[in-house]
Protein backbone atom coordinates (compact mmCIF):
# COMPACT_ATOMS: atom_id res chain seq x y z
CA UNK A 1 0.00 0.00 0.00
CA UNK A 2 2.66 2.52 1.19
CA UNK A 3 4.66 1.84 -2.21
CA UNK A 4 1.16 2.58 -4.54
CA UNK A 5 0.95 5.96 -2.28
CA UNK A 6 3.99 7.00 -3.33
CA UNK A 7 3.26 6.30 -7.14
CA UNK A 8 0.23 7.92 -7.31
CA UNK A 9 1.98 10.88 -5.28
CA UNK A 10 4.81 11.00 -8.27
CA UNK A 11 1.67 10.67 -10.73
CA UNK A 12 -0.09 13.40 -9.60
CA UNK A 13 3.05 15.81 -9.34
CA UNK A 14 4.22 14.60 -13.31
CA UNK A 15 0.24 15.09 -14.47
CA UNK A 16 -0.26 18.78 -13.57
CA UNK A 17 3.57 19.34 -14.98
CA UNK A 18 3.46 17.81 -18.12
CA UNK A 19 -0.20 18.98 -18.78
CA UNK A 20 0.94 22.67 -17.91
CA UNK A 21 3.12 22.91 -20.80
CA UNK A 22 1.49 20.89 -22.84
CA UNK A 23 -2.10 23.61 -22.21
CA UNK A 24 -0.18 26.77 -23.73
CA UNK A 25 -2.15 28.56 -21.24
CA UNK A 26 -5.77 28.36 -22.98
CA UNK A 27 -5.50 24.05 -22.06
CA UNK A 28 -6.44 22.76 -25.16
CA UNK A 29 -5.41 19.43 -23.36
CA UNK A 30 -8.27 19.65 -21.21
CA UNK A 31 -10.17 17.03 -22.01
CA UNK A 32 -6.68 15.13 -22.16
CA UNK A 33 -6.48 15.84 -18.57
CA UNK A 34 -9.55 14.71 -17.72
CA UNK A 35 -9.42 11.49 -19.19
CA UNK A 36 -5.75 10.98 -17.34
CA UNK A 37 -7.76 11.49 -14.14
CA UNK A 38 -10.82 8.90 -14.60
CA UNK A 39 -8.86 6.48 -16.25
CA UNK A 40 -6.28 6.71 -12.97
CA UNK A 41 -9.27 6.54 -10.68
CA UNK A 42 -11.36 4.05 -12.02
CA UNK A 43 -8.70 2.03 -12.64
CA UNK A 44 -8.60 -1.79 -11.47
CA UNK A 45 -6.14 -1.39 -8.61
CA UNK A 46 -8.19 1.39 -7.08
CA UNK A 47 -10.55 -1.23 -6.71
CA UNK A 48 -13.85 0.58 -7.37
CA UNK A 49 -13.85 3.07 -4.59
CA UNK A 50 -15.33 1.28 -1.95
CA UNK A 51 -15.61 1.53 2.00
CA UNK A 52 -12.62 0.04 3.27
CA UNK A 53 -10.91 -0.51 0.44
CA UNK A 54 -7.18 0.31 0.03
CA UNK A 55 -8.29 1.63 -3.21
CA UNK A 56 -10.26 4.39 -2.02
CA UNK A 57 -7.34 5.37 0.26
CA UNK A 58 -5.46 5.91 -3.33
CA UNK A 59 -7.70 8.36 -4.00
CA UNK A 60 -7.91 10.82 -1.72
CA UNK A 61 -4.11 10.51 -1.52
CA UNK A 62 -3.92 11.13 -4.92
CA UNK A 63 -7.15 14.44 -4.83
CA UNK A 64 -4.95 15.52 -1.85
CA UNK A 65 -1.81 15.20 -3.96
CA UNK A 66 -3.81 17.56 -7.10
CA UNK A 67 -4.76 19.92 -4.29
CA UNK A 68 -1.31 20.74 -2.89
CA UNK A 69 0.55 21.16 -6.36
CA UNK A 70 -2.37 23.63 -7.44
CA UNK A 71 -1.68 25.90 -4.29
CA UNK A 72 -4.68 25.51 -2.29
CA UNK A 73 -5.04 26.00 0.88
CA UNK A 74 -5.91 22.78 3.74
CA UNK A 75 -8.49 23.73 6.17
CA UNK A 76 -6.61 21.90 8.64
CA UNK A 77 -3.21 20.37 9.33
CA UNK A 78 -3.49 18.50 5.75
CA UNK A 79 -6.07 18.55 3.20
CA UNK A 80 -8.23 15.44 5.38
CA UNK A 81 -10.92 15.15 7.21
CA UNK A 82 -11.55 12.11 8.89
CA UNK A 83 -14.43 10.76 10.06
CA UNK A 84 -15.90 7.44 11.83
CA UNK A 85 -19.35 6.31 10.40
CA UNK A 86 -20.94 2.67 12.02
CA UNK A 87 -22.96 0.63 9.10
CA UNK A 88 -24.05 -2.43 10.65
CA UNK A 89 -22.23 -3.40 13.60
CA UNK A 90 -19.20 -2.39 11.83
CA UNK A 91 -17.36 1.44 12.96
CA UNK A 92 -15.71 2.36 9.15
CA UNK A 93 -12.87 5.36 8.35
CA UNK A 94 -14.02 7.93 5.67
CA UNK A 95 -12.45 11.23 4.78
CA UNK A 96 -13.51 14.11 3.00
CA UNK A 97 -10.53 15.74 0.99
CA UNK A 98 -10.79 19.80 1.31
CA UNK A 99 -8.75 22.51 0.03
CA UNK A 100 -9.56 26.46 -0.58
CA UNK A 101 -9.02 29.45 -2.48
CA UNK A 102 -8.93 32.84 -0.71
CA UNK A 103 -11.12 35.61 -2.57
CA UNK A 104 -9.40 38.89 -3.63
CA UNK A 105 -12.38 41.48 -2.45
CA UNK A 106 -12.10 42.32 1.26
CA UNK A 107 -15.48 42.45 2.08
CA UNK A 108 -16.61 38.98 0.11
CA UNK A 109 -13.45 36.93 0.58
CA UNK A 110 -15.54 36.09 3.90
CA UNK A 111 -18.38 34.11 2.54
CA UNK A 112 -17.95 30.87 0.29
CA UNK A 113 -18.98 28.79 -2.89
CA UNK A 114 -18.60 25.07 -2.25
CA UNK A 115 -17.98 22.79 -5.18
CA UNK A 116 -17.63 19.48 -4.76
CA UNK A 117 -18.03 15.92 -5.79
CA UNK A 118 -18.03 12.85 -3.99
CA UNK A 119 -15.16 10.14 -4.91
CA UNK A 120 -16.28 7.45 -3.28
CA UNK A 121 -18.08 4.25 -5.34
CA UNK A 122 -19.44 0.87 -4.82
CA UNK A 123 -16.68 -0.98 -4.25
CA UNK A 124 -16.64 -4.80 -5.53
CA UNK A 125 -18.31 -7.97 -5.27
CA UNK A 126 -17.94 -11.67 -5.18
CA UNK A 127 -19.54 -13.55 -7.75
CA UNK A 128 -19.39 -17.34 -8.14
CA UNK A 129 -15.85 -16.65 -6.03
CA UNK A 130 -14.44 -14.24 -8.70
CA UNK A 131 -14.12 -10.82 -8.14
CA UNK A 132 -16.54 -8.57 -9.76
CA UNK A 133 -15.50 -4.14 -9.62
CA UNK A 134 -17.40 -1.62 -10.33
CA UNK A 135 -14.99 0.99 -11.38
CA UNK A 136 -17.32 4.09 -11.35
CA UNK A 137 -15.86 5.91 -13.92
CA UNK A 138 -19.40 8.35 -14.44
CA UNK A 139 -20.22 8.24 -10.89
CA UNK A 140 -18.25 9.85 -9.48
CA UNK A 141 -14.57 9.92 -11.27
CA UNK A 142 -15.64 12.04 -13.49
CA UNK A 143 -17.45 15.09 -11.22
CA UNK A 144 -13.80 14.69 -9.22
CA UNK A 145 -12.26 14.42 -12.10
CA UNK A 146 -13.61 18.39 -13.25
CA UNK A 147 -13.29 19.53 -9.50
CA UNK A 148 -9.88 18.61 -9.79
CA UNK A 149 -9.42 20.58 -13.05
CA UNK A 150 -11.69 23.44 -12.05
CA UNK A 151 -9.68 23.92 -8.97
CA UNK A 152 -6.75 24.32 -11.14
CA UNK A 153 -7.57 26.77 -13.87
CA UNK A 154 -9.33 29.06 -10.19
CA UNK A 155 -5.94 28.65 -8.73
CA UNK A 156 -4.20 29.92 -11.70
CA UNK A 157 -6.73 32.80 -12.09
CA UNK A 158 -7.34 33.60 -8.01
CA UNK A 159 -7.14 37.17 -8.78
CA UNK A 160 -10.31 37.19 -10.66
CA UNK A 161 -12.32 35.66 -7.53
CA UNK A 162 -14.22 37.86 -4.96
CA UNK A 163 -15.23 35.26 -2.82
CA UNK A 164 -13.22 32.26 -1.37
CA UNK A 165 -13.72 28.69 -3.31
CA UNK A 166 -13.81 25.60 -1.27
CA UNK A 167 -13.09 22.63 -3.12
CA UNK A 168 -14.29 19.14 -1.24
CA UNK A 169 -13.98 15.46 -2.84
CA UNK A 170 -16.67 14.11 -0.37
CA UNK A 171 -16.88 10.45 1.19
CA UNK A 172 -19.39 8.16 1.33
CA UNK A 173 -21.99 9.76 -0.80
CA UNK A 174 -23.08 6.13 -1.60
CA UNK A 175 -23.62 4.84 2.01
CA UNK A 176 -25.90 8.20 2.82
CA UNK A 177 -24.58 11.57 1.97
CA UNK A 178 -22.57 10.87 5.17
CA UNK A 179 -19.24 12.98 3.90
CA UNK A 180 -21.25 16.35 3.18
CA UNK A 181 -23.47 15.74 6.42
CA UNK A 182 -20.12 15.27 8.36
CA UNK A 183 -18.18 18.64 6.38
CA UNK A 184 -21.18 20.68 7.27
CA UNK A 185 -21.30 19.32 11.05
CA UNK A 186 -17.77 20.84 11.67
CA UNK A 187 -18.12 24.29 11.81
CA UNK A 188 -14.37 24.85 13.27
CA UNK A 189 -13.42 24.31 9.06
CA UNK A 190 -15.81 26.82 8.10
CA UNK A 191 -18.85 28.48 9.25
CA UNK A 192 -21.92 26.82 7.18
CA UNK A 193 -23.45 30.35 7.47
CA UNK A 194 -21.23 32.01 5.12
CA UNK A 195 -21.59 29.47 2.46
CA UNK A 196 -23.78 31.22 -0.25
CA UNK A 197 -24.11 28.27 -2.58
CA UNK A 198 -23.18 24.83 -3.29
CA UNK A 199 -22.59 22.65 -6.23
CA UNK A 200 -22.64 18.75 -6.51
CA UNK A 201 -20.82 17.30 -9.55
CA UNK A 202 -21.97 14.10 -10.08
CA UNK A 203 -21.73 12.16 -13.29
CA UNK A 204 -21.14 14.49 -16.12
CA UNK A 205 -19.27 12.39 -18.23
CA UNK A 206 -21.97 11.49 -20.70
CA UNK A 207 -23.02 15.25 -22.00
CA UNK A 208 -23.56 14.36 -25.54
CA UNK A 209 -25.33 11.27 -24.91
CA UNK A 210 -27.48 13.34 -22.88
CA UNK A 211 -27.79 16.52 -24.91
CA UNK A 212 -26.90 18.78 -22.61
CA UNK A 213 -26.36 19.85 -19.03
CA UNK A 214 -28.93 20.10 -15.88
CA UNK A 215 -28.10 22.42 -13.48
CA UNK A 216 -30.67 20.71 -11.17
CA UNK A 217 -31.47 23.37 -8.17
CA UNK A 218 -29.84 26.62 -10.03
CA UNK A 219 -33.43 27.75 -9.54
CA UNK A 220 -33.07 28.19 -5.44
CA UNK A 221 -30.56 31.01 -6.04
CA UNK A 222 -31.94 34.41 -6.98
CA UNK A 223 -31.65 35.10 -10.15
CA UNK A 224 -29.28 31.71 -10.95
CA UNK A 225 -31.44 30.75 -13.73
CA UNK A 226 -31.04 33.57 -15.90
CA UNK A 227 -27.22 33.90 -15.01
CA UNK A 228 -26.74 30.15 -15.93
CA UNK A 229 -28.41 30.56 -19.25
CA UNK A 230 -26.99 33.92 -19.88
CA UNK A 231 -23.67 32.42 -20.15
CA UNK A 232 -24.17 28.99 -21.54
CA UNK A 233 -24.34 29.93 -25.51
CA UNK A 234 -20.74 31.90 -25.44
CA UNK A 235 -19.56 28.13 -24.19
CA UNK A 236 -21.52 25.49 -26.34
CA UNK A 237 -23.48 24.63 -23.04
CA UNK A 238 -27.42 23.39 -23.90
CA UNK A 239 -28.65 23.59 -20.63
CA UNK A 240 -31.76 21.42 -19.76
CA UNK A 241 -33.26 21.77 -16.06
CA UNK A 242 -32.30 24.52 -14.59
CA UNK A 243 -35.11 24.59 -12.37
CA UNK A 244 -35.42 25.18 -8.28
CA UNK A 245 -35.89 21.70 -7.74
CA UNK A 246 -33.31 20.62 -4.81
CA UNK A 247 -31.77 17.07 -6.15
CA UNK A 248 -31.81 15.11 -2.82
CA UNK A 249 -29.96 11.65 -3.99
CA UNK A 250 -26.93 13.83 -3.99
CA UNK A 251 -24.86 15.76 -2.17
CA UNK A 252 -26.60 19.17 -2.49
CA UNK A 253 -29.27 17.37 0.08
CA UNK A 254 -27.52 18.54 3.40
CA UNK A 255 -26.53 21.90 2.24
CA UNK A 256 -30.48 22.82 0.87
CA UNK A 257 -31.87 21.21 4.41
CA UNK A 258 -30.00 23.67 6.06
CA UNK A 259 -30.99 26.78 3.62
CA UNK A 260 -28.21 26.68 1.07
CA UNK A 261 -29.06 27.19 -2.37
CA UNK A 262 -27.64 23.57 -3.49
CA UNK A 263 -27.08 22.74 -7.62
CA UNK A 264 -26.99 19.66 -9.00
CA UNK A 265 -24.79 19.03 -12.17
CA UNK A 266 -25.30 16.38 -14.13
CA UNK A 267 -25.38 14.51 -17.60
CA UNK A 268 -27.61 11.83 -17.09
CA UNK A 269 -27.42 8.07 -16.64
CA UNK A 270 -26.07 7.03 -20.12
CA UNK A 271 -23.27 5.39 -18.39
CA UNK A 272 -23.95 2.09 -17.40
CA UNK A 273 -25.03 3.27 -13.56
CA UNK A 274 -23.59 1.00 -11.17
CA UNK A 275 -22.74 -1.55 -13.09
CA UNK A 276 -19.06 -2.79 -13.58
CA UNK A 277 -19.35 -1.81 -17.32
CA UNK A 278 -18.75 1.73 -15.94
CA UNK A 279 -15.46 2.44 -17.46
CA UNK A 280 -13.11 5.47 -18.21
CA UNK A 281 -13.32 4.31 -21.82
CA UNK A 282 -16.79 4.76 -22.42
CA UNK A 283 -16.91 8.90 -21.30
CA UNK A 284 -17.61 11.47 -23.29
CA UNK A 285 -13.98 14.19 -22.05
CA UNK A 286 -14.33 16.65 -24.54
CA UNK A 287 -18.01 17.04 -23.15
CA UNK A 288 -16.90 16.84 -19.60
CA UNK A 289 -14.20 19.36 -20.87
CA UNK A 290 -16.85 21.68 -22.15
CA UNK A 291 -18.63 21.22 -18.75
CA UNK A 292 -15.62 21.84 -16.81
CA UNK A 293 -15.14 25.54 -18.53
CA UNK A 294 -18.83 26.60 -18.49
CA UNK A 295 -18.58 25.73 -14.79
CA UNK A 296 -15.35 27.22 -14.13
CA UNK A 297 -16.87 30.89 -15.63
CA UNK A 298 -20.02 30.56 -14.01
CA UNK A 299 -18.07 30.21 -10.63
CA UNK A 300 -16.15 32.96 -11.77
CA UNK A 301 -18.66 35.34 -11.95
CA UNK A 302 -20.88 33.87 -9.28
CA UNK A 303 -18.28 34.85 -6.83
CA UNK A 304 -17.70 38.77 -7.76
CA UNK A 305 -21.61 39.62 -7.37
CA UNK A 306 -22.43 41.79 -4.84
CA UNK A 307 -24.87 39.57 -3.23
CA UNK A 308 -26.02 35.54 -3.68
CA UNK A 309 -29.45 35.31 -2.19
CA UNK A 310 -31.64 32.52 -1.78
CA UNK A 311 -34.77 32.70 -4.29
CA UNK A 312 -37.95 32.95 -2.96
CA UNK A 313 -39.68 30.03 -3.77
CA UNK A 314 -36.30 27.87 -1.75
CA UNK A 315 -36.48 30.64 1.08
CA UNK A 316 -40.72 29.61 1.23
CA UNK A 317 -39.87 26.03 0.99
CA UNK A 318 -37.63 26.21 4.09
CA UNK A 319 -40.67 27.24 6.26
CA UNK A 320 -42.25 24.56 8.92
CA UNK A 321 -45.39 24.97 7.05
CA UNK A 322 -44.02 25.56 3.45
CA UNK A 323 -46.07 23.33 0.78
CA UNK A 324 -45.17 21.26 -2.18
CA UNK A 325 -47.36 19.93 -5.00
CA UNK A 326 -46.64 16.60 -6.98
CA UNK A 327 -49.04 14.55 -9.25
CA UNK A 328 -48.80 11.51 -10.20
CA UNK A 329 -50.96 8.03 -11.56
CA UNK A 330 -51.60 4.89 -8.86
CA UNK A 331 -53.46 1.61 -9.44
CA UNK A 332 -55.44 -0.10 -6.44
CA UNK A 333 -55.65 -3.83 -6.66
CA UNK A 334 -57.78 -6.11 -3.83
CA UNK A 335 -60.48 -7.17 -2.85
CA UNK A 336 -64.11 -6.24 -1.59
CA UNK A 337 -66.98 -8.07 0.12
CA UNK A 338 -70.40 -6.72 1.74
CA UNK A 339 -71.37 -6.41 4.91
CA UNK A 340 -74.81 -7.10 5.97
CA UNK A 341 -75.25 -5.44 9.53
CA UNK A 342 -78.62 -7.26 10.13
CA UNK A 343 -77.85 -10.61 9.57
CA UNK A 344 -75.02 -12.70 10.94
CA UNK A 345 -73.15 -13.61 7.70
CA UNK A 346 -70.97 -11.66 5.37
CA UNK A 347 -70.67 -12.12 1.55
CA UNK A 348 -67.26 -13.12 -0.17
CA UNK A 349 -64.92 -11.66 -1.06
CA UNK A 350 -64.03 -10.91 -4.99
CA UNK A 351 -61.44 -9.02 -6.69
CA UNK A 352 -61.43 -5.57 -6.60
CA UNK A 353 -59.31 -2.94 -8.42
CA UNK A 354 -59.66 0.90 -9.51
CA UNK A 355 -57.28 3.05 -11.13
CA UNK A 356 -56.41 6.69 -12.17
CA UNK A 357 -54.81 9.87 -10.97
CA UNK A 358 -54.03 11.53 -7.75
CA UNK A 359 -52.24 14.69 -5.81
CA UNK A 360 -50.58 15.20 -3.00
CA UNK A 361 -49.89 18.52 -1.21
CA UNK A 362 -47.04 18.42 1.22
CA UNK A 363 -47.72 21.16 4.33
CA UNK A 364 -44.42 20.85 6.09
CA UNK A 365 -42.61 17.73 6.78
CA UNK A 366 -45.18 16.12 8.91
CA UNK A 367 -48.51 16.16 6.72
CA UNK A 368 -49.73 15.59 3.28
CA UNK A 369 -53.41 15.65 1.49
CA UNK A 370 -54.10 13.50 -1.24
CA UNK A 371 -57.02 13.75 -2.95
CA UNK A 372 -57.78 11.23 -6.28
CA UNK A 373 -60.03 10.23 -8.93
CA UNK A 374 -60.59 7.00 -10.01
CA UNK A 375 -62.10 4.01 -12.19
CA UNK A 376 -63.48 1.63 -9.82
CA UNK A 377 -64.48 -1.95 -10.01
CA UNK A 378 -65.98 -3.50 -7.17
CA UNK A 379 -68.81 -5.62 -5.73
CA UNK A 380 -69.16 -9.06 -3.79
CA UNK A 381 -70.49 -12.67 -3.84
CA UNK A 382 -73.38 -14.46 -2.22
CA UNK A 383 -75.53 -17.42 -2.83
CA UNK A 384 -77.56 -15.08 -5.06
CA UNK A 385 -74.13 -14.92 -6.91
CA UNK A 386 -71.59 -12.30 -7.47
CA UNK A 387 -72.36 -8.70 -7.19
CA UNK A 388 -70.52 -5.85 -9.11
CA UNK A 389 -70.55 -2.33 -9.54
CA UNK A 390 -68.68 -0.01 -11.90
CA UNK A 391 -68.11 3.58 -10.17
CA UNK A 392 -66.00 7.03 -10.01
CA UNK A 393 -64.78 6.97 -6.52
CA UNK A 394 -62.70 10.09 -5.13
CA UNK A 395 -60.92 9.21 -2.07
CA UNK A 396 -59.42 12.22 0.33
CA UNK A 397 -56.95 11.10 2.77
CA UNK A 398 -54.69 12.56 5.15
CA UNK A 399 -51.16 11.15 5.28
CA UNK A 400 -49.18 12.08 9.09
CA UNK A 401 -45.50 11.53 8.23
CA UNK A 402 -43.74 8.43 10.74
CA UNK A 403 -40.65 8.85 9.07
CA UNK A 404 -39.15 11.86 6.13
CA UNK A 405 -36.41 11.82 4.43
CA UNK A 406 -34.45 13.54 2.01
CA UNK A 407 -37.57 17.16 1.82
CA UNK A 408 -40.02 13.96 1.48
CA UNK A 409 -37.98 11.97 -0.71
CA UNK A 410 -38.50 9.08 1.39
CA UNK A 411 -41.79 8.76 3.20
CA UNK A 412 -43.79 6.48 5.48
CA UNK A 413 -47.06 7.50 7.08
CA UNK A 414 -50.43 6.77 7.94
CA UNK A 415 -53.02 7.73 6.47
CA UNK A 416 -56.63 8.52 7.24
CA UNK A 417 -59.72 9.97 5.40
CA UNK A 418 -63.12 9.39 3.25
CA UNK A 419 -64.32 8.86 0.12
CA UNK A 420 -67.31 9.53 -2.48
CA UNK A 421 -68.48 7.07 -5.24
CA UNK A 422 -70.80 7.12 -7.67
CA UNK A 423 -71.85 4.03 -9.26
CA UNK A 424 -73.44 4.18 -12.52
CA UNK A 425 -73.78 0.73 -14.01
CA UNK A 426 -73.25 -2.82 -12.87
CA UNK A 427 -74.75 -6.41 -12.55
CA UNK A 428 -76.50 -8.59 -9.79
CA UNK A 429 -76.24 -12.12 -10.82
CA UNK A 430 -76.65 -11.72 -14.49
CA UNK A 431 -79.67 -8.97 -14.34
CA UNK A 432 -78.81 -5.71 -14.60
CA UNK A 433 -78.66 -3.22 -11.52
CA UNK A 434 -81.50 -0.62 -11.45
CA UNK A 435 -79.24 2.56 -10.32
CA UNK A 436 -82.11 4.53 -10.30
CA UNK A 437 -84.60 2.58 -8.59
CA UNK A 438 -83.65 0.07 -6.72
CA UNK A 439 -79.72 0.89 -6.13
CA UNK A 440 -78.26 3.96 -4.60
CA UNK A 441 -75.83 5.42 -7.10
CA UNK A 442 -74.25 7.58 -4.35
CA UNK A 443 -71.86 6.11 -1.38
CA UNK A 444 -69.93 7.87 0.98
CA UNK A 445 -67.17 5.98 3.17
CA UNK A 446 -64.07 6.39 5.34
CA UNK A 447 -60.31 4.56 4.99
CA UNK A 448 -57.24 4.01 6.86
CA UNK A 449 -54.25 2.94 5.72
CA UNK A 450 -50.11 2.29 5.56
CA UNK A 451 -48.16 4.10 3.36
CA UNK A 452 -45.01 4.64 1.99
CA UNK A 453 -43.41 7.13 -0.83
CA UNK A 454 -39.32 6.35 -2.42
CA UNK A 455 -38.48 8.60 -4.71
CA UNK A 456 -41.03 8.49 -7.25
CA UNK A 457 -43.11 5.47 -6.39
CA UNK A 458 -45.91 5.41 -3.96
CA UNK A 459 -47.25 2.21 -2.19
CA UNK A 460 -49.91 2.13 0.52
CA UNK A 461 -52.39 -0.10 2.25
CA UNK A 462 -55.71 0.95 2.35
CA UNK A 463 -58.96 -0.37 4.42
CA UNK A 464 -62.10 0.88 3.20
CA UNK A 465 -65.99 1.14 5.03
CA UNK A 466 -68.85 2.38 3.69
CA UNK A 467 -71.29 4.42 5.29
CA UNK A 468 -74.13 4.28 3.26
CA UNK A 469 -76.83 1.39 2.86
CA UNK A 470 -76.03 0.14 -0.86
CA UNK A 471 -79.23 -2.75 -1.30
CA UNK A 472 -82.27 -1.12 0.25
CA UNK A 473 -85.27 -2.25 -0.84
CA UNK A 474 -87.55 -0.56 -3.24
CA UNK A 475 -89.05 3.18 -2.94
CA UNK A 476 -91.77 3.19 -0.59
CA UNK A 477 -90.47 -0.24 1.00
CA UNK A 478 -89.11 -1.53 4.21
CA UNK A 479 -85.52 -2.04 3.71
CA UNK A 480 -84.60 -5.39 3.43
CA UNK A 481 -81.41 -5.42 5.30
CA UNK A 482 -78.69 -2.61 5.53
CA UNK A 483 -75.42 -3.36 3.44
CA UNK A 484 -72.39 -2.03 3.86
CA UNK A 485 -69.08 -2.25 0.89
CA UNK A 486 -65.83 -3.05 2.44
CA UNK A 487 -62.52 -3.98 0.94
CA UNK A 488 -58.88 -3.80 1.07
CA UNK A 489 -56.09 -3.12 -1.47
CA UNK A 490 -53.01 -2.63 -2.17
CA UNK A 491 -52.06 0.42 -4.14
CA UNK A 492 -49.16 1.44 -6.41
CA UNK A 493 -48.51 4.62 -7.92
CA UNK A 494 -45.93 6.65 -9.85
CA UNK A 495 -45.14 10.25 -9.49
CA UNK A 496 -44.71 12.42 -12.25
Amino acid sequence: MRIQIIILIVWSAILPCSSVAADGGDRPDLAGRLEAHVSLLASDSLEGRGLGTGGKVLAKHYIAGQFGDMGLLPAGEDYFQDFQMRLGVAWIPGTNVIGYLEGSDPLLRSEYIVIGAHYDHIGYEYRQGERVLYPGADDNASGTASVIEIARHLSRNRHLLGRSIIFIAFDAEESGLIGSQRFLEDPGRFDPDRIRLMFSLDMVGMYEDYGGLDLKGIGTMDGGTELARRLSPGHGIDLKNTSATIEFRTDTRPFSDIGIPSVHAFTGTGSPYHKPEDTWDLLDYEGMALVTRYLEALVTELSVMPEINPSRRFIALQKPYALRFNAGVLTYAGSSNHIYADDFFRANSVFAFSSGFFAQVHIGKKISLQPEILYDYNGSRSAAGTFRRHSLTAPLNLQFNMVSEGGGLIRVYSLAGGYFRYSFSGKDGGADLDMENLYPSKEWGVSLGLGADIMKVHVTWIWRRGLTNIFPGPEGTPFSSRVFDSGWYITVGYKF
